[in-house]
């Protein structure tokens, strides 16, 4: 009987640990004529009901319907973002996996939405997570830069026009990507720079002790061999420079960074160089990211 009762054990952890989402769509026209999509990711019901995004480290992916293949269109590991300017079409929301404590990735029981976007019209999305104990997702990823905000910055070095603002409504969202801007404009958007949208660990987030995996995401895809593993560091206050191994996983746009030794009781900080990578441009990070987590 024991064999068998550890067998039942394992499949229903295994049933938790991946969890599904509930994913509710609803549109409504928009005072402005650009098409856009925001998301946000709900712990469960209750959280949904006090409009508490989170948690966080759920992986969402949009695509669009082009030439009858699913093209990218965004990926995120934030609880909640939006994206407006997006041309009329077929599009797909996916919510394939998730990040737990420790980093790893955990694949999702997942049915992809599927809409259609019209022109001046919102579609708002709502992702409710299910049969996932909440503590078993990470809520360490933090939103580390505004799309909007970068490239306006940008833009007045280099003399051109600003993006459109954001709908009222959207403005406290997390991102906010301008595809009619970047298609009047592609000079621009061939020069402009990659952006990290999220990270893991958060800012000050307490992981626990063993061998470190750490995660930055990006706005668009990089150049696949233009990591440069150096200028990637990870210090701990105790250890020192703390052995690892980086990596470009194309598939979700990250840049993955996992530590050659366990570490455990002590302040960790990490720093991606600006020159660390290149997007398909040659175009490179504006500034480093830098961040600091205590292993427990």
């Amino acid at each position: 009987m024991r064999p068998l009762a550890a067998r039942f054990l394992a499949v229903f952890l295994a049933f938790q640990l991946s969890g599904c989402l509930s994913v509710q769509t609803q549109s409504k026209k928009g005072e402005r004529p650009e098409a856009g999509v925001a998301v946000v990711v709900f712990a469960d019901d209750a959280a949904r009901r006090k409009g508490e995004p989170g948690p966080a480290g759920v992986l969402s992916e949009l695509e669009r319907r082009e030439h009858g293949r699913w093209q990218p269109v965004f990926r995120s590991i934030a609880p909640r973002w939006s994206l407006t300017g997006l041309p009329p079409g077929r599009y797909r929301l996916r919510f394939p996996a998730r990040l737990d404590e420790a980093g790893r990735v955990v694949p999702l029981s997942e049915k992809p939405k599927k809409f259609n976007l019209q022109a001046g019209e919102m579609v708002q999305v709502q992702a409710v997570l299910e049969h996932m104990p909440v503590a078993l997702v990470v809520a360490g990823v933090v939103v580390v830069a505004v799309v909007a905000v970068a490239l306006s910055k940008w833009l007045k070095d280099a003399d051109l026009p600003e993006p459109p603002l954001p709908p009222p409504e959207l403005v406290d969202v997390a991102f906010h990507l301008t595809w009619e801007w970047a298609a009047a404009y592609p000079e621009a958007a061939d020069r402009a720079a990659p952006v990290v949208t999220s990270h893991f660990p958060a800012a000050g987030a307490q992981v626990p002790p063993g061998r470190l995996k750490l995660v930055w995401g990006f706005s668009e895809p990089l150049a696949p061999t233009s990591l440069d593993p150096q200028k990637l560091r990870v210090l701990g206050e105790r250890s020192g420079l703390i052995p690892g191994v980086a990596s470009y996983d194309a598939s979700r746009w990250w840049v993955v960074w996992e530590s050659q030794m366990p570490v455990s009781g002590e302040k960790v900080h990490a720093t991606l160089d600006a020159d660390a990578v290149e997007d398909a441009s040659g175009n490179e990070l504006e500034r480093a990211v830098s961040f600091s987590f205590w292993v427990r």
